[in-house]
This record gives C-alpha cells, sequence and structure tokens, in this order.
C-alpha cells in the first residue's frame, strides 16, 4: 500500500510539473514568435546564384527568425544552374559516368561554412588524389622534374631538408600565422563595413600591401629555390599568378591546402542546397539588363529599386545584392552612382584529355615513370600550369585536367599524348589577380545596394564566397531590424 501511495504521489507530481513546463514553453513562444499580421515585410533581389548569392540566400533565411521583419527573396541566375564557377562535366564511357569538376575544384579543413553545412545536408566528401590510387607529385619546370614524390615520406622530407634547409619549416611556420589570423573572422558578430577595415581588424594589412616574391624573398629572407620550386608552383595552380604578381596573403591561402577536397558528384551540390533551404523564389536563366534606383522622398532606408530581365518583366525590391563580377554581369545601372573599380581577373583554359600519355614528353622511357600530378615552375618554359590525373580507365587510358593560360593546341596536346580518345575545353575568368596594394571595391556601392564580389580581390574561394555574403547579410539586418531579435551568429 505504501509503495503504491507513492507511485500516486509521483504521478500527481508529473502532471504538475508536465503543466508548468507546457505553461512556460507557451508564454515563450507567445513573447518571442511575431505574429504574421504584424511583420513588416521586405523584398530582397540577389542576382547571381553562385556560392555567394546561393549562401546569401541560405543566411537571410535564418537571419530574421522571430523578428518583425519577414524577407521575401528572389535569385536571379542567367544560366540554366546553380553554382556560378562552380560546374561539372559528365565524362562517360562504357556506361560508367564520371562527374569532373571543370570549375572551382577543393575546398580544405579550415572552411567552416562549405565543410559544416555539407556535412549538414548530408553530402559526401571525396579526398584530393583519391581517384588516382597509390598518386604522386613532380614539380616540372619544362625540361626536368625539380623535385618528385616517392613512396617514402621520410626519405622525402630527407631530401628537401638537405637542398632547400630550414626554408620550408619556416614558410609552414609562417603558414599556420597567418591563416590564423584570417581564422579570427569567425570568432567576430559584428559585421565590418569595408574591406579595408577587415584586413585591419585581421592584421593582414602588410600580407595585402607587399608581393609574395617581395614577402618571402626580402621581408622574411626565404631560401630563392624553395621559393621558384614549391611556393610558386602552388599559386600557379590555385590562382595562375606567379610571386610576383600576386599579394602574399594569396600565396599564403594557396600554400594551406591541409585535408583538400570535394563534395563527391560536385561541388555544385551544396549551393543547390542553400537555395533550396533557404525558401527563396529562383529564377534560372533569366538575365538581368537593368536595375533602377528610384527617388527615395522618405529618406535612405525606404530606397527602391526596380529590376529588369531581359524578358522584359520587371518587379521592386527593398535592397539588391549583386552575387557576380560586375564587369562580367553586362547590366545597366540607372540612377546609381557606383564607383565599384573593374578588376582583372585571370583568364584560365582548362583542358580534359583521355588518353596514353607519352612519357617522352617529359623525358622518360615508361608512362609509369610521370608523376600523376604535375605542378610546374615559373620557368617561362612550361607550356601549362598545372597537370592532375583525376583517373584511370581498365584500358590504360587516363583522365587529365590541365590548367593553363593560353588554349592547348591539337598540336601540343599530340606532343604530350600518344594518343587521345576524348578531349574537353573550358574558359574561364576563373579568379581576380590578386594585386598587391589595391584598392578594394565597396561592400555598399550605393543605399542598400551591396556587392559580395568586394571580397574577391582579398582573397577569392568558395568559402570566402560564403563569408562575404555572410557579412553582408548582417549589415542588411541591422539595417532592417537593428532592435529586435536578429540571430547574431547566422
Amino acid at each position: 500500500m505504501r509503495h503504491s501511495g507513492n507511485l500516486r504521489w509521483v504521478f500527481i507530481f508529473y502532471l504538475v510539473f508536465a503543466f508548468y513546463i507546457n505553461l512556460i514553453f507557451t508564454i515563450q513562444v507567445a513573447h518571442f514568435e511575431v505574429p504574421q499580421q504584424n511583420q513588416q515585410v521586405k523584398k530582397l533581389a540577389i542576382i547571381g546564384a553562385g556560392a555567394g548569392g546561393s549562401s546569401a540566400a541560405y543566411w537571410i533565411s535564418n537571419a530574421f527568425v522571430n523578428s518583425s521583419v519577414k524577407v521575401d527573396t528572389t535569385v536571379y541566375e542567367q544560366s540554366s544552374r546553380i553554382g556560378g564557377r562552380t560546374e561539372i562535366i559528365n565524362f562517360e564511357r562504357d556506361g560508367i559516368t564520371i562527374p569532373i569538376e571543370l570549375g572551382a575544384s577543393i575546398f580544405v579543413d579550415v572552411n567552416y561554412h562549405i565543410v559544416e553545412n555539407s556535412k549538414k545536408f548530408g553530402l559526401e566528401f571525396i579526398n584530393y588524389g583519391e581517384e588516382m590510387e597509390d598518386s604522386k607529385t613532380g614539380i616540372w619546370n619544362g625540361e626536368e622534374f625539380v623535385f618528385e614524390q616517392s613512396s617514402n615520406p621520410y626519405w622525402d622530407t630527407l631530401r628537401i631538408l638537405w637542398k632547400y634547409g630550414l626554408a620550408p619549416k619556416k614558410v609552414q611556420n609562417l603558414v599556420k600565422e597567418i591563416v590564423g589570423k584570417f581564422l579570427e573572422e569567425y570568432k567576430f558578430d559584428e559585421p565590418y563595413t569595408s574591406i579595408d577595415s577587415e584586413s585591419e581588424r585581421l592584421q593582414l594589412n602588410k600580407e595585402l600591401k607587399f608581393t609574395a616574391q617581395y614577402y618571402f624573398s626580402e621581408l622574411e629572407k626565404i631560401n630563392q629555390l624553395y621559393l621558384q620550386h614549391f611556393v610558386e608552383p602552388m599559386t600557379r595552380v590555385n590562382y595562375g599568378q606567379n610571386l610576383a604578381e600576386l599579394h602574399a596573403l594569396g600565396a599564403f591561402i594557396s600554400l594551406a591546402p591541409q585535408g583538400a577536397k570535394s563534395i563527391k558528384g560536385g561541388n555544385f551540390q551544396l549551393f543547390e542546397k542553400f537555395v533550396e533551404f533557404s525558401g527563396a523564389n529562383l529564377k534560372l536563366d533569366t538575365r538581368v539588363v537593368k536595375v533602377t534606383k528610384l527617388p527615395s522622398p522618405d529618406g535612405i532606408n525606404n530606397v527602391k529599386y526596380v529590376v529588369k530581365s531581359k524578358d522584359g518583366s520587371s518587379e521592386e525590391y527593398d535592397a539588391i545584392i549583386l552575387a557576380a563580377p560586375i564587369q562580367f554581369t553586362g547590366i545597366e545601372f540607372e540612377n546609381m552612382n557606383l564607383k565599384i573599380k573593374k578588376i582583372p581577373y585571370v583568364t584560365l583554359h582548362v583542358t580534359l584529355v583521355t588518353g596514353h600519355v607519352n612519357p617522352a614528353y617529359f623525358g622518360r622511357s615508361k608512362i609509369e615513370d610521370i608523376p600523376e600530378q604535375i605542378v610546374t615552375t615559373n620557368s617561362g618554359k612550361c607550356e601549362f600550369l598545372s597537370f592532375a590525373g583525376k583517373l584511370r580507365l581498365p584500358n590504360g587510358e587516363t583522365i587529365n585536367k590541365l590548367f593553363s593560360h593560353q588554349e592547348l593546341s591539337d598540336e601540343m596536346l599530340d606532343r604530350l599524348y600518344i594518343s587521345r580518345s576524348w578531349t574537353f575545353r573550358k574558359v574561364w575568368k576563373s579568379y581576380p589577380k590578386l594585386l598587391p596594394n589595391q584598392t578594394f571595391p565597396p561592400l555598399e556601392p550605393d543605399e542598400n545596394f551591396f556587392y559580395i564580389n568586394s571580397f574577391e580581390p582579398f582573397i577569392s574561394t568558395m568559402e570566402t564566397e560564403c563569408v562575404s555574403s555572410k557579412n553582408i547579410i548582417k549589415l542588411i539586418a541591422r539595417k532592417w531590424d537593428s532592435s529586435g531579435p536578429i540571430k547574431a551568429k547566422l
């Protein structure tokens, strides 16, 4: 009897406890949820559905949770796909389909937004070089390999130390220090209002002021041969630029490939997920031809824009995010004083080849003696920037991806290959020239008109486009609902 009485009191206590928990939860919901009829609706247009535009749509969908502001977002994309400079081509052979990245191909472990959101959406990773079993890297100067990776990493380390001294260790420490400075960006809740203020906040002014050549040679006194053989080949494969051409920060980003990976099936899938989960209105195959700023009789915060598409349709918005390099959009901007300096972009030729490599091109007698991954020095004798083995086929052919500044002619490819069964070419305006000591474009060139690609001359990666877009969404949130419960960390 005593035992059953205890159970009765436990049951009564449970009912009372559940009642109060439910009451508290109801009060919290009533306090924080804003009734739909009291919400102010803002309309946002995002022009471009690449890494920056798609992530902006996703961030904005999270920024105004439990806010007095509701944002209706429309994403305009002139092509028939999402992804911008991430694109794949499917190689098909014997009933097998193999997706190959044509554009932005890899990201690394410290790319927080790319890595964590890929995991969140259930996307799978492929580690760089995983497709080519036991692949090795060689550094080619146009006449010979100045370094070749062996199957023994300890022996490789000894060879490098013998030839280049402590330069590799010093560069490694510098990379860790500079990348660590940039990673501080993820700790800041407050948005930056200019690229200059951001570089100062991250203490990266020196790395942006000088060329990588001057920075490493004169300021850090790094062994010149090591710069030529190891550092410069990395800037050439990552940014198509030599040490004397790009700022030092660009070189440091090129040297930080730890944990390099891609998304199985194509990196574009992440950006598709961003748009899908944002709930934005997506307009593919819709080219924006004109953006008109309307008069603002009630002040800056009430400025309006009209976006006109090539099909003749037009729509009014409270704010615009341009998520594409402005000089490539062909958009007419009316009643707007946009002081955006046109940043030059690298023209990159991507050539995919399936065939049997000619070992004689590299001064070898057997195909097996050629490294699967080849980067090049700035010797003036190299016909390509990089040569990457993507897959080895059962018939002995390999699928290779080559980067170059010029188109690789059939004559050149016939010297590089004994035979070719498939060739595909693609030309990109791939990334900006990372010029030292340059003036960065403004983040907000006009009232409530924002420019994601202003960040690209600072650092150009898929991840930093997401970083830039999140910062812009924070700026918009601060304008539209500065006193409301905007999420500090999106």
